[in-house]
């Protein structure tokens, strides 16, 4: 059974682009069944994900490999697993974010890590208080739809 990520923690990335994982993110995370390390990934909001080492490589997995993949397929493997990068931590907790990360997600030196059921995402501070704000600001509409998502079957394709 896998852990639960949550929380929310306001962070600050020091002069040589390390990151301080708190301890309560550190004892979610279980080196035996989740590895010692993330894979940092471009999330769909086009923020920074971070997951746990082990399960992102069983995602990775689940989905089957083509000898000729399809282009949409060959772009989104390109974008999720090129752009990827394994970031490990030491024993004091902390993680390097290699500079080319840090531009690429335009990060700066405020950050808050928030859990996000099985990954965790980096936000600069600002921008993750706004969107928390329009989040709460909106809360019944946004857990009537997700109610509703999750009551609806699965969109099939066409036959045909």
């Amino acid at each position: 059974m896998r852990h639960v990520l949550y929380g929310e923690f306001e962070l600050t990335i020091d002069d040589k682009n390390r990151l301080f994982l708190p301890s309560e993110v550190r004892k979610q995370i279980n080196p035996e069944t989740d590895g010692d390390a993330f894979f940092a990934i471009l999330g769909t909001n086009h923020k920074l994900w971070l997951y746990p080492d082990k399960y992102y490589q069983q995602l990775a997995n689940q989905q089957p490999s083509d000898d000729i993949p399809a282009e949409d397929l060959l772009a989104y493997d390109l974008m999720k697993f090129s752009l990827a990068s394994k970031l490990e931590w030491d024993k004091q907790g902390r993680m390097l974010i290699p500079e080319k990360v840090m531009k690429r997600y335009g990060l700066s030196k405020d950050v808050t890590l928030i859990g996000v059921r099985d990954h965790l995402q980096l936000w600069n501070t600002p921008d993750w208080a706004a969107y928390r704000e329009s989040l709460l600001a909106r809360s019944s509409e946004v857990t009537l739809r997700a109610k509703q998502a999750r009551l609806s079957p699965p969109s099939q394709p066409p036959q045909g």
